[in-house]
């Protein structure tokens, strides 16, 4: 079974100690993104001036409120640190990861197939998409949230800091 095209491959992901829901992984996007209402449940972290405008596909533009840097993403216990555009506006997720991202896990995406690989502590990790995210332990408990955002905390994970990518 597959997944129609137009639905994006949705990922869970820890920013900080907190779960995020609604994390959108998207080949195409040159950068990483977060929604305001996301960033203000983090507690609203410094941002860096940003003086350039976002371009979307359609070629409208919008002014980003700021960078937030060296983010620390975890997925399945590799962490990694990114410069994330922090923007406000209505959105349909809570996270995008573009190209940045994915050149910073060292991941192999396939939109295709709905998987995402990447290497970590020697081993390849293979992650599957929505096809087994529906019936998933984490998306049908009862944590409450906001927005799909997860305020329920985490323990730390271990960090790879040795190739820090921004």
């Amino acid at each position: 079974p597959r997944l129609p095209a137009s639905v994006p491959f949705r990922i869970i992901v820890q920013i900080y100690r907190m779960i995020m829901a609604g994390t959108i992984i998207d080949e195409g996007a040159s950068v990483s993104i977060l929604s305001s209402i996301a960033w203000k449940a983090l507690g609203s972290p410094s941002l860096l001036p940003e003086m350039r405008n976002l371009t979307g596909f359609d070629k409208g533009t919008s002014r980003p409120l700021g960078i937030l840097p060296s983010l620390p993403i975890t997925l399945r216990r590799k962490t990694v640190h990114i410069n994330v555009m922090v923007v406000q506006g209505p959105l349909d997720y809570n996270l995008l990861l573009g190209r940045d991202y994915i050149y910073c896990m060292g991941a192999i995406v396939s939109s295709l197939f709905r998987v995402m690989c990447f290497p970590h502590e020697g081993r390849v990790v293979k992650l599957v998409d929505q096809l087994s995210f529906p019936g998933s332990r984490i998306a049908n408990s009862q944590i409450p949230t906001l927005n799909g955002l997860f305020t329920q905390e985490m323990s730390p994970p271990p960090v790879l800091l040795p190739d820090e990518c921004e």
